[in-house]
C-alpha cells in the first residue's frame, strides 16, 4: 500500500493484458507506469488503423525484457524500450520483439517545435507561427544550455559505467541555472557539489580517476544540438524549455507532467517514423 492506495505489483502488471484481449488487436508494452498515457497518445497517432484500447507498463526495463523473452515469436505483442545510454555504453541487448526508441527516452521525441508552438497558442490563440518564432527559438534555447546539459549527461554516463550507485541530479532550472548569459551558467552550489560527490565515489574505485577525464570520453556524443536532443535525458530538456517559456510569459504555469502530456498530444510524430516502420516490418 502507498498512501492508502494498493500498489500495482509486477505480477499484476505482467498479466493485465489478459483482461484486454478482446479489445486489443496488438498489445504494446512499455517500461514505466508513469509513461503509459504518453505512449498511448503517441501510439494511437502512429497506428491509427490498429485496434487497441490500452497499453501495458511493466515497471522497468528488466521486467520488459523478461516479458519479451517469454513471448518471442508472438507478433501481436510489441515491446518498446528507452535506449537510455545503452547505445553509448554499447550494452544494448538485441531481442526481436523489443523496439528501442531512437532517442534517450520518449520525452526526447517531444522536444518538438510544432508541439511547443501549440502549447504557446493555448494562451495566445491569435499568434501565428512567425509571431511565435520572433518570441521563442527552440535551437537558441537548447544552445544556451548545451554546456551544462552536456556536463551533467556525461556525469550520468560515468555513474552508470562505473556502477557508482548515485542518483541522477535533480535539476531545478530557476535554482541551478543563470539564463542571463549565453551560454547559460551554473549558479549556487548544487551542481558543483553533485559533481564533487561523484568524483569522490569515482576515486574510491581508483585514486587515479578524475571525473573530468571520464567525462571527456563521452563528450563526442553531445557536440551538436541534434546529439543534445538525442542523448540528454529528455526530462531535463523539457524542464528547461518549460521554465523558459513560463519565464517569458508564453505559457501558463504547468507541472512538468502536464507540459509533457500536452506535448504528447500536440507535437509532431515524425521522429517516431523509424520506430513505426520497424514495428510494421516485424508484424508482416
Amino acid at each position: 500500500m502507498d498512501i492508502g492506495f494498493p500498489e500495482l505489483t509486477d505480477s499484476f502488471l505482467e498479466g493485465q493484458d489478459i483482461f484486454y484481449t478482446q479489445f486489443n488487436e496488438v498489445s504494446f508494452y512499455v517500461e514505466d507506469t508513469d509513461q503509459e498515457h504518453l505512449y498511448f497518445n503517441i501510439l494511437k497517432r502512429m497506428f491509427e488503423n490498429v485496434k487497441f484500447d490500452k497499453i501495458f507498463p511493466l515497471n522497468g526495463k528488466d521486467n520488459l525484457k523478461n516479458h519479451a523473452r517469454d513471448n518471442i515469436g508472438n507478433k501481436d505483442k510489441i515491446y518498446i524500450a528507452d535506449i537510455d545510454f545503452e547505445d553509448i555504453l554499447e550494452t544494448k541487448e538485441e531481442l526481436r520483439n523489443v523496439f528501442y526508441l531512437n532517442n534517450y527516452s520518449i520525452e526526447n521525441h517531444l522536444v518538438d517545435q510544432k508541439g511547443l508552438f501549440e502549447i504557446i497558442r493555448e494562451k495566445s490563440p491569435k499568434l501565428k507561427n512567425s509571431d511565435i518564432s520572433n518570441l521563442f527559438d527552440l535551437n537558441t534555447s537548447l544552445r544556451q544550455c548545451k554546456v551544462i546539459l552536456s556536463e551533467l549527461a556525461c556525469t550520468f554516463i560515468v555513474i552508470q559505467k562505473h556502477s557508482l550507485g548515485k542518483e541522477y541530479f535533480g535539476l531545478n532550472p530557476p535554482r541551478d541555472i543563470d539564463f542571463r548569459y549565453n551560454p547559460a551558467t551554473v549558479k549556487n552550489n548544487f551542481v558543483s557539489t553533485y559533481l564533487s560527490e561523484t568524483e569522490q565515489l569515482l576515486k574510491l574505485q581508483d585514486g587515479r580517476f578524475t571525473l573530468k577525464s571520464k567525462q571527456n570520453t563521452f563528450k563526442k556524443h553531445f557536440n551538436s544540438l541534434s546529439k543534445i536532443v538525442k542523448n540528454v535525458p529528455g526530462k531535463y530538456l523539457l524542464n528547461i524549455l518549460k521554465y523558459q517559456l513560463e519565464k517569458a510569459g508564453l505559457i501558463v504555469q504547468l507541472s512538468l507532467e502536464t507540459f509533457t502530456y500536452k506535448l504528447s498530444k500536440e507535437g509532431s510524430i515524425d521522429s517516431f517514423e523509424l520506430l513505426k516502420n520497424e514495428i510494421i516490418e516485424y508484424r508482416k
